[in-house]
């Protein structure tokens, strides 16, 4: 035998060899694949596989369930398609991005995003997208995505935050969102150069009140002060706080201390003709507050606890003059005395 026919037979031997070893290699990464897929198809988390394009290649039931589409009807299209809008362009840029390096090791999330069922309604899930390893997909970039449905994690949260945030007695604001709201529109009004009026308000001779007719009927008469209050708040972005005990407190941004007076005039009428009849007391009970008054304008406060102390101080003062009165702290100190109002 010649020995270009011997070279010729060792080539066509090592071609054979290499087609055979190629032809192995790529059905050892099949049935890793569909060893994966089969796995994930018996799982209870919901769990998906896309390509470099986020194109689906398999969707398990549960995740098929998420998406409230059949599993077959899925493959083929753009699971980001099924994201809702914020998260869309943010995804679609990471794929972007990783499938021209998609054997960089590659760990996102979990991240909590929402995706958009096949009726329109939106689920909040936690989403965790990895690189499935280059070695099993014979270097075709494949990543596996991970879901868990966190509606009613996120439900029972703005429930908590919700409660967090108000007075378990009368369901209005409680001291934290006072403060954390009045130092918000602090910055807020000195930003745009507008008045922000404070005003605190105290039940008069409360403790009579409970002493006379129980504490259980004494928080009865707190709810409705609180609410009477709330109802005379001339906007939304107002605010009534519970301050303690049987006081409250009242944030206006953009009042003037004239608008002010006028709805602190409304809350002293409306509460002098509350009854309590719906909790069994007789028609001639009756209670008072006395409030105290205070606006920064023309940064006449240096600080947002400057501005509550000088309402405290018009409370005081109110208090101290009998009660069921409006005291209105004043820069200039001028004494004037009209009609239940007193301003120093």
């Amino acid at each position: 035998m010649s020995n270009n026919n011997q070279h010729s037979k060792l080539n066509n031997e090592n071609i054979a060899v290499s087609t055979l070893v190629n032809s192995l290699s790529e059905r050892v990464n099949n049935e890793k694949i569909s060893a994966i897929i089969n796995v994930t198809n018996v799982m209870a988390d919901a769990i998906f596989i896309v390509n470099a394009q986020g194109v689906f290649e398999s969707v398990n039931p549960v995740a098929a369930r998420f998406f409230n589409v059949p599993s077959d009807i899925l493959i083929g299209k753009k699971w980001q398609h099924f994201l809702q809008e914020q998260y869309r362009d943010d995804y679609e840029y990471m794929f972007e991005s990783w499938k021209n390096n998609y054997q960089t090791p590659l760990n996102h999330g979990p991240k909590e995003v929402k995706i958009i069922k096949a009726n329109g309604n939106f689920l909040d899930v936690e989403l965790s997208v990895s690189c499935i390893p280059p070695a099993t997909t014979n270097n075709t970039p494949l990543f596996i995505c991970i879901m868990h449905d966190i509606s009613k994690h996120i439900k029972k949260y703005k429930v908590l935050e919700t409660l967090s945030k108000l007075d378990h007695l009368t369901g209005i604001a409680n001291r934290g969102t006072l403060e954390k709201t009045i130092h918000k529109d602090w910055q807020t009004c000195l930003m745009n150069k507008q008045p922000l009026s404070f005003i605190l308000i105290d039940i008069d001779y409360f403790k009579l009140f409970n002493d006379n007719f129980g504490h259980v009927k004494g928080d009865k008469c707190l709810q409705k002060v609180a609410k009477t209050i709330e109802e005379c708040l001339p906007s939304k972005d107002s605010l009534v706080a519970r301050y303690g005990g049987e006081e409250f407190a009242v944030v206006l941004p953009r009042s003037h201390i004239s608008n002010t007076e006028m709805i602190a005039k409304r809350i002293q009428d409306r509460i002098l003709n509350l009854n309590f009849r719906e909790i069994g007391l007789p028609d001639n009970v009756k209670i008072s507050v006395s409030q105290g008054l205070a606006c920064e304008y023309n940064n006449q406060y240096r600080t947002s606890e400057a501005l509550m102390c000088a309402a405290d101080s018009a409370l005081y003062r109110a208090k101290s003059q009998g009660r069921n009165m409006i005291c209105i702290r004043s820069v200039s100190y001028t004494h004037l005395r009209a009609h239940e109002t007193l301003r120093y």
